[in-house]
């Protein structure tokens, strides 16, 4: 008898480990064939590398932004570099104006001067760099 007790709570099945409502789910998608358990597998591994490769490159562009802002000099060039970018759009743009007729001669040749005359100077500066 205690045989029999010990058999039927061996051979007694167990609830099921997945919702039904999932397995018919998937033996209704396209995907039936493959196992379910190496398709999340793989998703997670996908999402992990995607994670892993954002992670990374920020690190590297943090890490390469520290290096620039280490060094000062390199700081100003880059500084001056964007200046007399700035300034040659300026002085483009003050001749276009003045093409257009908004603006006077007197004050294009007093403002294009001024702005010749900055330009000079940031030149200069970015010489020296240079040398």
């Amino acid at each position: 008898m205690v045989g029999l007790i010990l058999a039927s709570a061996v051979t007694r099945s167990t609830p099921s480990f997945h919702n039904p409502g999932h397995l018919r789910m998937w033996y209704s998608s396209p995907l039936r064939s493959f196992d379910p358990h190496l398709v999340t597998a793989i998703l997670v591994l996908i999402v992990l590398a995607g994670i892993g490769w954002f992670v990374y490159f920020q690190l590297k562009h943090r890490a390469s932004e520290e290096k620039v802002e280490a060094n000062s000099d390199e700081k100003v060039f880059q500084e001056l570099v964007v200046k007399q970018k700035v300034i040659m759009n300026k002085l483009l743009e003050l001749e276009e104006l003045h093409k257009a007729g908004e603006i006077a001669d007197e004050q294009f040749e007093k403002k294009g001067s001024l702005y010749r005359e900055h330009l000079v100077k940031v030149k200069i500066e970015l010489q020296r760099f240079m040398d």
